[in-house]
């Protein structure tokens, strides 16, 4: 095969907010492929129809999101349940409770200490991009 042999690099920066962290991944472009999917939690049916560019660039997304939210909101990471896939995420996002779907949930949260409380209870939920979005863009409106 001609790209025997052949190597990458790819950083992924997490923003300015945290001092510029980032992480860096190098190696053939599939293992780096694999390696970027898995690091961020992305499932293999997700990412099966993307480049390399395209990853890159949602993972750079998800960092800088996290970034924003952990550093410029002042949240913090709550530890997944063991059992938890990211296909358990997904319905997750997509289950109601009470029978209010989770973006009216955002939406209600009237302080931005009541969007970081749901933010901390609802970790799986933003597995899902819709949710990831309308939780970043209450937070923009309440912080305002």
């Amino acid at each position: 095969m001609a790209d025997e042999g052949r190597s990458i690099a790819v950083t992924i920066k997490y923003g300015p907010e945290c001092g510029a962290s980032g992480v860096s991944f190098q190696g053939p472009p599939e293992g780096v492929f694999g390696d970027v999917a898995s690091f961020f939690g992305l499932d293999s049916d997700t990412c099966a129809s993307m480049t390399l560019g395209e990853l890159v660039l949602e993972a750079a997304q998800l960092a800088q999101g996290s970034s924003h939210i952990a550093c410029g909101l002042g949240a913090h990471v709550v530890p997944q349940e063991p059992n938890t896939t990211p296909d358990r995420a997904r319905e997750a996002a997509r289950e109601t409770r009470a029978g209010q779907p989770l973006l009216d949930e955002i939406e209600a949260c009237g302080s931005v200490e009541e969007l970081k409380k749901w933010w901390a209870e609802n970790q799986a939920a933003f597995a899902d991009q819709a949710v990831m979005d309308a939780w970043k863009a209450r937070g923009r409106l309440l912080a305002s």
